[in-house]
């Protein structure tokens, strides 16, 4: 019994390793096929002696290549070898490889050591049994002599059809990409078809009719007459490709015609613009400004940077409700880590905000809560909370004078309409490239002045229009001069500002900038602790503490772990012949 069971767990081990030998390895090779040249020379028995020569370049390590070769079920390959070469020598004839037979034809498997970023070249010479059927007035060899199931595109095909000798009344077609060349020499008899960056799902298909005296000798005979079947059918063929270029050259001309008056449309909306509002001047441009803003905190890091507060503009809130003594800020110690809590003295804030309410009587105890409790809190609530504090407040009839919504729904609107005209003028002549490149020059040439000019009138228009009231610019330039200042702490003193208690205003406008723990260092640089004692900030205690411990920097970072996962502000034809799907890929 126990010999039985080994000879079974035997037998089922060879039957898997067979089953998975047999299988199509697919691995994950980089490479690109350089060449495809291929020779089918033409014999008296109908048959063709194929020469088919394919230089890859890897740029990965493999095993080896193969290449399908699909027939009809009637043909069947003999006299079949393979050679290879690395780089450029002249190569070798090897064994080292599989041919085996499937429903719809062959497949090479060769097998061989190929290194990254190297050169290979393999050629398969093999016969093709019953490629040409003999009529009683013409012979007939209809061919797919590029397969269309390459795994990659090939960077250059040359297919090549060789007759015994010169050959009288041939005739031939080919059928592939439409930017391919066919040359037919019957003084010669050959057949030539070349084509560059062919896909790999595409390949070349020739079509040729030549007297059966040829193929004398050929055993695939038809009595009947083919010759006007194959004119008529080739004549569609010409006919219908000739109607579809056609197709594609007026869609192409309507495209680059779109392309075209979209830009121009686009261009003109920019340079056209009227000065509407104001614009501010940059920080750079402007002098110190030692006078505290006319507007909160809060305001003036709207009309700074023109976009909805942020966590930094609501801490500078609660710094101002703790400096009017209507919240009580304290620091205390968990694990060595420094934490606040913020009591509420009047009770009222707390039902000024949807936030304020879900800070304290969710998150807290109904007259306060803490950073620690604060950073342990996930849900969208929270987020979806502060974004409409933010948005109640950018949306404020304060706001309303200074920055109008009417200013920066029009700005927006314009710079909407150039981009939109910008990115349908490029769609629309990357569709036209993809109808025809009969005009790629003047698509190429033409949407890139198109989109320079764009880019000009986007940027005239931008300048051109301002968002900000008269009286919101001259309060901006205070605000952004207040900005410069505070970013210059240390370059002049501060007792000259004034004193401990007008930097007890200033604070909040400190926070709001992002420059708390700046000022705050300073500060305990020039004054002396007798004088720092006399701030509401000091009475309370958190304004003692520097850096990431400091009231604004755990606020900011509690606040924003809070509501990371509910808040989005703070994210800044074929004429039918055999051999189609042949191809081949790299394991």
């Amino acid at each position: 019994m126990k010999h039985k069971i080994i000879k079974l767990i035997s037998l089922l081990g060879v039957l898997l390793f067979c089953f998975v030998s047999g299988q199509e390895v697919k691995a994950d090779v980089d490479y690109d096929i350089a060449k495809n040249i291929t020779t089918a020379k033409v014999n008296s028995d109908g048959s063709l002696t194929m020469k088919r020569a394919i230089t890859y370049k890897f740029n990965s390590s493999a095993n080896g290549v193969f290449y399908r070769q699909n027939l009809q079920s009637n043909q069947k390959i003999d006299d079949a070898s393979v050679k290879v070469a690395d780089g450029n020598d002249k190569g070798h004839k090897t064994d080292d490889y599989d041919l085996k037979r499937n429903k719809k034809g062959y497949r090479f498997k060769v097998f061989h050591n190929i290194k990254s970023n190297s050169r290979f070249t393999i050629t398969y010479f093999y016969r093709i049994t019953n490629a040409i059927t003999n009529y009683r007035d013409v012979a007939e060899l209809n061919f797919k002599i590029i397969g269309d199931g390459w795994d990659t595109d090939l960077d250059y095909v040359k297919a090549s059809v060789i007759f015994p000798g010169p050959v009288k009344g041939l005739k031939a077609w080919a059928h592939g990409p439409l930017d391919g060349h066919l040359q037919v020499n019957p003084q010669k008899g050959k057949i030539i078809m070349t084509a560059e960056n062919l896909a790999g799902d595409t390949g070349i298909e020739v079509h040729t009719i030549f007297p059966p005296k040829i193929t004398a000798n050929n055993q695939n005979v038809k009595n009947k007459n083919h010759r006007q079947a194959v004119i008529k059918q080739e004549k569609k063929l010409t006919q219908d490709t000739l109607l579809n270029q056609q197709k594609r050259t007026k869609i192409s001309l309507l495209l680059i015609a779109l392309s075209l008056i979209a830009g121009l449309l686009g261009i003109i909306k920019g340079f056209r613009a009227k000065k509407i509002g104001f614009m501010p001047r940059k920080s750079r441009e402007l002098a110190h400004n030692y006078e505290i803003p006319d507007v909160d905190p809060i305001l003036a890091q709207i009309l700074d940077t023109a976009k909805q507060p942020d966590n930094r503009a609501f801490t500078a809130y609660f710094m101002e409700l703790a400096a009017q003594k209507k919240i009580k800020i304290e620091d205390y110690k968990t694990h060595l880590k420094t934490y606040y809590r913020i009591t509420a003295i009047d009770e009222s804030i707390i039902d000024e905000s949807r936030l304020m309410k879900t800070l304290f009587n969710k998150i807290g105890d109904g007259t306060s809560f803490t950073t620690q409790a604060l950073k342990k809190y996930h849900g969208k609530k929270l987020g979806n909370d502060f974004d409409f504090w933010a948005g109640d407040y950018f949306d404020s009839k304060e706001k309303q004078v200074y920055l109008p919504d009417s200013l920066i729904n029009r700005k927006n609107k314009n710079i909407a309409i150039i981009i939109l005209m910008m990115v349908i003028s490029f769609a629309a002549s990357v569709t036209a490239l993809m109808s025809s490149l009969k005009f790629i020059l003047v698509i190429v040439f033409g949407e890139a002045s198109i989109l320079i000019l764009s880019l000009l009138a986007l940027i005239f228009s931008i300048r051109k229009t301002g968002i900000y009231s008269e009286k919101g610019k001259i309060e901006t330039e205070k605000i952004r001069g207040f900005k410069k200042m505070l970013k210059d702490i240390g370059k002049f003193k501060m007792k000259d500002v004034g004193d401990i208690i007008l930097w007890e205003d200033i604070m909040p406008y400190a926070v709001a900038f992002g420059l708390a723990n700046k000022v705050m260092k300073q500060l305990k640089i020039e004054f002396s602790q007798e004088e720092l004692a006399k701030s509401d900030y000091f009475y309370y205690g958190f304004a003692s503490n520097t850096g990431k411990d400091s009231f604004s920097a755990n606020f900011d970072s509690c606040f924003n772990d809070s509501i990371s996962t509910g808040s989005s502000s703070f994210s800044s034809g074929s004429s039918g012949g055999f051999g189609g799907g042949s191809g081949g890929g790299a394991f």
